[in-house]
């Protein structure tokens, strides 16, 4: 059995404030953690530093990210990837790791891009203050789905939302493919795994993941209505 009173007493009050913020960042029941990157790696990060121990310390206080919150999470997240780096930015370690790989390397064993890092810090602060609060009768806490990382399916369930904004330009989505045979699944197919739809240059058509574009429809719908007024 472990006796938390000494446990805290050995943590200290400030680490112990923190654990609640970096337990929900580094991946609990409804977030989710950074590919390998585990909670003692984490942990010792925020023990060596104080800007990360009040980062961690503020994550929950309140329902929104304050950006100087989110600064120093994003150092503390590039640390984590690339400890003695001096890259600003997730956006610019991304890149230089993917350089450095000569893009031989998993887009998990990257680290989140900034607007990611975001959403997944969203998710955790929501987490975290709910956590804050659990000792409040009848605490008021907002939807998920209300800028806090998630959204709601057409179906009216909520999902996680990965991103606000498009991973990639328009130019290079486009060229984006995968080259499934048979059925393009969640585990395998490189345009589910980094949340593309399947396009006309996948080698499989017409998998579940495929989207028909609305303007060729209706391009075609067009050409039909033509054809039968000749």
């Amino acid at each position: 059995m472990i006796d938390v009173g000494k446990l805290a007493a050995v943590l200290g009050s400030g680490v112990c404030s923190a654990l609640p913020g970096l337990h929900a960042w580094s991946g609990c029941d409804t977030v989710s953690a950074l590919a390998s990157q585990g909670k003692i790696k984490a942990l010792k990060l925020v023990q060596a530093n104080d800007l990360y121990l009040q980062a961690f310390t503020d994550l929950g206080s309140s329902w929104n990210v304050p950006t100087d919150v989110f600064n120093s999470i994003q150092a503390f997240t590039r640390q984590l990837y690339a400890r003695n780096t001096k890259i600003v930015g997730a956006n610019s370690l991304r890149y230089h790791m993917f350089c450095a790989k000569k893009g031989q390397i998993e887009s998990g064993q990257l680290p989140p891009c900034e607007d990611s890092l975001m959403q997944h810090t969203l998710r955790a602060n929501y987490q975290a203050a709910i956590w804050r609060r659990s000792l409040e009768n009848l605490p008021d806490v907002p939807a998920p789905s209300a800028g806090h990382g998630w959204e709601l399916d057409d179906g009216g369930s909520l999902k996680i939302r990965w991103m606000a904004g498009l991973p990639a330009p328009d130019v290079v989505l486009n060229l984006i493919s995968c080259t499934c045979r048979r059925t393009c699944r969640p585990s395998d197919c490189s345009c589910i795994l980094n949340g593309l739809k399947c396009t006309v240059v996948c080698k499989l058509q017409g998998c579940s993941n495929m989207v028909q574009d609305d303007a060729i429809v209706a391009q075609d719908a067009n050409d039909s209505d033509g054809d039968s007024d000749d």
